[in-house]
C-alpha cells in the first residue's frame, strides 16, 4: 500500500489539515478523498506528488482544477511555511 495525504483547505488557512492514510492505488485514494466531508475544498497527495485540487460545488459535486505551483494563486499547500518566529 502506498502512503496518501489529503489537505483540506478552508478559507486560506496558512496551515490546513493534513489526513495521511493508505491506499493500494491512486483511484483507491480518489475514492476515499471524494468521501470527504469536512471540508468544500481539497488537495490529494501521492507522496511529494500532487494527484488532484478538487472543490465541492452548491450541488455537491465535485470540481476538478489546479494551478502551477509557481503560480501566485497557488494553494496554501504549495507554499513552503514561513520561516516567521
Amino acid at each position: 500500500m502506498r502512503h496518501y495525504q489529503l489537505v483540506l483547505l478552508e478559507g486560506g488557512e496558512a496551515d490546513p489539515r493534513r489526513i495521511e492514510f493508505r491506499a493500494d492505488d491512486p483511484y483507491q485514494a480518489f475514492q476515499a478523498a471524494l468521501n470527504e466531508r469536512g471540508s468544500s475544498e481539497v488537495e490529494l497527495w501521492d507522496g511529494e506528488k500532487l494527484l488532484v485540487r478538487m472543490s465541492k460545488t452548491e450541488a455537491n459535486l465535485w470540481k476538478l482544477h489546479g494551478a502551477a505551483p509557481d503560480s501566485a494563486n497557488a494553494p496554501p499547500s504549495f507554499h513552503p511555511p514561513s520561516a516567521a518566529g
